[in-house]
């Protein structure tokens, strides 16, 4: 709850909260290379679908959870010009390959370290993949300079408290993310997972806006595919739920009108700006 001495314009001031959708598809990204697409399913933008990846920002913090290989187009697509940590959510290759570009703002921030967040098996990927900067060798303020932080609870970060959720995807487990403001659940984001556990619906149960796995239609081993996606959001009762990590499955606009009130299939470049 916000303190009653806080006048209207401070409580604005410290309570917001936007997100962006930097991307929506699946691993592929869509379309998918050497395949054919009806011309109307190409004719909507909102169908082209890059690797997913989120950024959220408040007056106190900006950051991004995981880094495509087009990060650095999402970027020049949005004119986002800062950032002050990038959390992961997994080693996969979608998640990481972007990492490299996080150099631009390592020196826009004059060679100061960037903060990076990943739990401790994702850590251990990220220093073998990106071996040059994690290195601890002094390097120019052009380079990447990651300052790792390995995930093992709860954290702090500007005004906001970033729970992890141990998330099922396939043999492993993944981070999903809850973002409180404020004693305000703000965002579940959970992209990646077979399935959302009874203690996670829990946890997160109640939050602004969720964002939940919906691969695709049929059933998948590693991800939720629509009907598991539904239900999920069915028992979580957030007031907005998202779905990602779309493949060519989904015909945007066409599927939209189909989905369930409240619920919406998500597409690049997409804003969520929450309320104070």
């Amino acid at each position: 709850m916000v303190p009653s001495t806080l006048s209207r314009g401070h409580v604005q001031r410290l309570m917001s909260f936007s997100l962006i959708f930097l991307c929506s598809g699946t691993s592929q990204g869509v379309p998918v290379i050497g395949k054919e697409y009806r011309p109307e399913f190409l004719a909507n933008l909102k169908n082209h679908r890059t690797r997913p990846s989120i950024y959220i920002a408040t007056d106190h913090v900006k950051l991004v959870v995981d880094m495509t290989p087009e990060f650095r187009i999402q970027m020049l697509r949005e004119k986002i010009r800062w950032l002050d940590a990038v959390v992961f959510t997994h080693s996969h290759a979608d998640h990481i390959m972007g990492l490299d570009d996080c150099r631009r703002f390592c020196e826009i921030r004059d060679g100061a370290p960037l903060p990076v967040y990943a739990n401790e098996e994702t850590m251990t990927d990220l220093r073998r993949v990106f071996s040059y900067a994690f290195s601890g060798t002094p390097v120019s303020k052009t380079y990447f300079i990651p300052d790792p932080h390995v995930v093992t609870g709860p954290f702090e970060w500007g005004d906001l408290h970033i729970i992890p959720l141990a998330l099922p995807d396939g043999a492993m487990t993944v981070n999903g993310y809850l973002f409180v403001q404020q004693s305000i659940k703000r965002l579940a984001y959970m992209s990646d997972c077979k399935e959302v556990p009874r203690e996670v619906i829990d946890q997160v149960r109640g939050s602004e806006v969720v964002v939940l796995d919906a691969l695709r239609r049929q059933p998948h081993w590693t991800h939720m595919w629509l009907d598991k996606a539904l239900a999920a959001a069915r028992r979580i009762q957030a007031l907005r739920t998202y779905f990602t990590h779309l493949t060519h499955d989904y015909d945007h606009d066409v599927d939209q009108a189909d989905m369930p009130s409240g619920i919406e299939l998500e597409y690049d470049g997409l804003k969520v700006i929450m309320a104070p």
